[in-house]
């Protein structure tokens, strides 16, 4: 289900390029917008009970989607963490991304389940830059999850202006279990 998921991100950063470039060039988070593309890529999957921002059991948490499939419910963390590294075309920013992956291993620990998946578009990245793979193993490390950069990543290059700069993002996906119960 994680490929799936990466799979419908990738597809929609693909058929939304220049939606993508907006924010690209401004380094806007698009999560918001993300959760809806995602929602009705799931229903023409044929995947019932689509639902953005679904109450957590006995929580005011809220899952971002969820969804079923036969006799299986899922649930979805979706960010949309940006960077500070320096692109030609991009706004500069100067702050840390450091929150953002705090964020995401936040909601990997209060998920923890073999139906809770997080999935991410780390954005802009350098073409061919590798320097994102340590905020991975950073979520990898601090939630001990058996996931890898090759299984569980797609790199996605966009041209974002007329002037042909490009850039990559990086779509992950995994499910949530951690295996020593950290949180």
């Amino acid at each position: 289900m994680d490929q799936l998921i990466r799979q419908l991100i990738t597809e929609i950063i693909l058929e939304n390029s220049k939606v993508i470039s907006i924010a690209v060039k401004s380094r806007n988070k698009f999560e918001g917008w993300l959760k809806f593309e995602l929602a009705s890529k799931l229903e023409e999957q044929g995947f019932t009970d689509v639902f953005v921002e679904t109450s957590y059991e006995m929580r005011k948490d809220r899952y971002d989607l969820s969804f079923s499939k036969e006799n299986d419910f899922y649930c979805v963390e979706l960010k949309t963490p940006n960077t500070s590294w320096d692109i030609a075309g991009v706004k500069s920013c100067k702050k840390p991304i450091t929150k953002n992956f705090d964020s995401i291993i936040l909601d990997t620990k209060k998920l923890n389940s073999n139906f809770g998946l997080v999935a991410f578009v780390l954005f802009p990245i350098p073409k061919d830059c590798d320097k994102w793979h340590s905020y991975f193993y950073r979520i990898k490390q601090s939630c001990d999850l058996q996931i890898d950069i090759e299984k569980n990543c797609n790199r996605v290059n966009i041209n974002f202006d007329k002037t042909d700069n490009s850039c990559d993002l990086i779509v992950c996906s995994y499910f949530s279990k951690i295996y020593n119960n950290l949180f």
